[in-house]
């Protein structure tokens, strides 16, 4: 139970990290566009802000749902019970 468990923690925070990993080129090109249609389209600069601030609040919940999910299936160990490793 506890192996299975284990797996399960790692697997989320990996899927979560794989996630953030895979959004981060999109949001680095929107920061760009963003910054680059500053001075000259004031509509466009607001568009790209928005998109970035979309990818940045998709990218923070996914990475908390992941650290939360491997924290929460963490074993939680007695201050008086042995170590189970060896």
């Amino acid at each position: 139970m506890q192996r299975a468990r284990n797996v399960i923690r790692w697997i989320f925070l990996v899927v979560a990290l794989a996630y953030a990993a895979w959004c981060a080129p999109v949001l680095f090109h929107n920061f760009r566009e963003w910054r680059a249609s500053i001075p000259g389209d004031p509509l466009a600069a607001t568009f790209w802000r928005s998109a970035f601030y979309a990818g940045i609040t998709d990218i923070v919940i996914v990475l908390a749902i992941g650290i939360v999910t491997w924290l929460a299936l963490k074993s939680r160990r007695r201050s008086g019970a042995p170590s189970a490793r060896v």
